[in-house]
């Protein structure tokens, strides 16, 4: 009887140890380095009272992201963001937004965290008395 209970404890405890080691979480895999943005794209449009402009543009690795409004003309303060192209409605779904005024510097600028597909936004932020024409430039990997 004591054999056939230590045989028992012992099967038991081996189930349960491999049991445990086969539950365990995996290792994640190391998160990639971003890269310097190398890639320039420059987008221009005319802006129209409480209008919309998306412009769809490719990351081909995980990277640096610095977005440039470098004109609008006349002078007027409008919205700029980042987001994904949503394929449903043709717009761009934004993930980050501002206001900005046309000027060399850059406005906005983050990490694109995954390679794929993005948009950029230029919007009415309810200020504009008529259509005006813009520039704008993104910098990615």
């Amino acid at each position: 009887m004591k054999k056939t209970l230590a045989a028992i404890l012992s099967a038991a405890l081996l189930t349960m140890s491999m049991g445990t080691a086969a539950c365990s979480d995996p290792t994640p895999p190391a998160a990639p380095t971003p890269v310097t943005p190398t890639v320039t794209e420059t987008f221009t449009g005319t802006l129209t009272l409480a209008g919309n402009n998306s412009h769809p543009f490719v990351v081909n690795q995980v990277g640096g992201l610095r977005l440039s409004l470098t004109g609008v003309s006349p002078s007027a303060a409008v919205g700029i963001g980042v987001g994904t192209p949503s394929t449903a409605t043709g717009t761009c779904t934004l993930l980050a937004n501002l206001t900005a005024v046309g000027g060399p510097g850059v406005q906005m600028s983050g990490t694109a965290t995954i390679a794929g597909g993005y948009c950029i936004a230029v919007f009415d932020v309810g200020n504009l008395v008529e259509s005006v024409n813009y520039t704008i430039t993104v910098l990615h990997s």
